[in-house]
């Protein structure tokens, strides 16, 4: 679902918040129904409105790179950086080789703040990565303009915008 969700944002005048740091994984329903709708007044400012320089989304896969024995992942909606909710490194993240086997990935953010760096001890050459790829995630990943990033995987037939 949420790669059928980003992928229609492909469909002009549409726009999607990230909710996954303020709900509940066993209820589709926010209870801090405030903070949903100050995001979605986010994105109508900026894209209804024109408001120019607001950051109107979390972090949303871009692009992937192998690099040797790690993965670099970018973003679109970086806001002015990456950051964490929790001042702990970015969790949720898996890797893959070409087997299509995907192991936990430590992540690390660089030193732009607009990338992370992805890496494990089991997969020697990483080729794919996928990111709060459970109904049950809460991972803290999220812009400086506190915005969360949403959920992703490389593989995926249908990729983000």
């Amino acid at each position: 679902i949420w790669v059928a969700q980003q992928a229609a944002l492909r469909i002009p005048n549409t726009g999607m918040v990230v909710t996954n740091d303020i709900g509940n994984p066993k209820d589709i329903h926010p209870v801090n129904k405030s903070e949903v709708g100050r995001r979605l007044a986010v994105l109508a400012l900026a894209d209804t409105y024109g408001i120019p320089n607001l950051a109107k989304s979390g972090p949303m896969f871009h692009k992937h790179e192998a690099t040797g024995n790690e993965l670099m992942i970018h973003f679109t909606g970086s806001g002015t950086g990456l950051t964490t909710r929790d001042g702990s490194t970015p969790d949720h993240f898996e890797i893959a080789g070409a087997d299509g086997v995907y192991h936990p990935a430590k992540a690390e953010i660089t030193k732009d703040g607009k990338s992370l760096r992805l890496f494990s001890d089991k997969v020697s050459l990483p080729r794919h990565a996928r990111f709060a790829w459970a109904d049950t995630a809460e991972p803290n990943l999220m812009n400086r303009e506190a915005l969360p990033a949403a959920a992703f995987a490389t593989d995926s037939a249908l990729l983000s915008p």
